[in-house]
């Protein structure tokens, strides 16, 4: 396993272009934002000399790197080498801390993978690459999410993070553009469809299309995190929101929240 940690997008942009020269194509997962895309032509997993994924976070105890099933697990698996993505600030101690943090929003696989595939089934010799790449390389990048958040601006002008929203926020959150939203589908960061099925005077009923299970968001919560945002505070995503705002339903609350233009 090889890791490589970069002061911004632009750096890591850098090293890119210059540590995937030594590859033919790749297979790339839609989550990864176009700046960190090798420039390289694209293959099917079956094909590729590289797959490029990027974790939903990284777990400092067991030195894993987390994925989801959503980047399809061929362009985890088939590749002989495997380049993974993680913001600096997605990189936790335990696993139960990231586990929690997807507790409202799981994938409907997670995959965690802590090092290059090896086997010594046979005759007690260690082979790599036997069951998926044999080399896995995984880059920490500080301000990756903000770089999601914003994926307009060049990565080459991000040399630290920032926190720019559409429009400016109101110093408090308008519970009546809130209420507005019933009704309305919207989604979450990672594309999962949800409706905003009731507003009462201090909650938000939302309900998940695919599971149909609902969540409550409290007011307090949103306020809260409308305030900090106002105040400059970055929060670009649901693991933002989680830390500094409020621990319940953070994926929908953000999402409701970046639909009005607050975070």
């Amino acid at each position: 396993m090889e890791a490589h940690r970069f002061e911004s997008p632009a750096a890591a942009r850098n090293w890119l272009e210059d540590w995937a020269a030594g590859f033919k194509n790749a297979a790339v997962s839609p989550l990864i934002p176009e700046a960190l895309r090798p420039s390289l032509p694209p293959a099917p997993p079956e094909k590729a000399e590289l797959g490029a994924s990027r974790a939903l976070a990284a777990v400092a105890d067991t030195g894993s790197v987390l994925l989801s099933s959503a980047e399809g697990r061929r362009l985890q698996l088939l590749p002989p080498a495997h380049l993974v993505w993680v913001d600096e600030s997605e990189v936790v101690q335990h696993l139960g801390e990231v586990l929690g943090r997807l507790a409202d929003n799981p994938p409907s696989v997670l995959a965690l993978h802590s090092g290059p595939s090896k086997s010594a089934d046979i005759g007690q010799i260690m082979v790599q690459g036997v069951h998926g790449p044999g080399r896995l390389v995984v880059a920490v990048v500080r301000g990756l999410a903000e770089l999601e958040a914003d994926p307009t601006e060049p990565a080459s002008t991000r040399e630290a993070p920032s926190h720019t929203p559409k429009t400016t926020p109101p110093a408090a959150l308008d519970w009546e553009a809130v209420r507005a939203l019933e009704d309305r589908r919207l989604a979450t960061k990672r594309g999962d469809a949800f409706t905003v099925e009731k507003v009462t005077e201090n909650t938000a009923v939302v309900r998940v299309n695919s599971s149909n299970k609902t969540y409550t968001l409290r007011r307090r919560c949103l306020e809260k995190a409308a305030r900090l945002a106002s105040a400059g505070t970055p929060i670009p995503g649901p693991a933002a929101y989680r830390k500094l705002a409020c621990n319940e339903a953070p994926a929908y609350a953000w999402a409701i929240l970046h639909t009005l233009d607050l975070v």
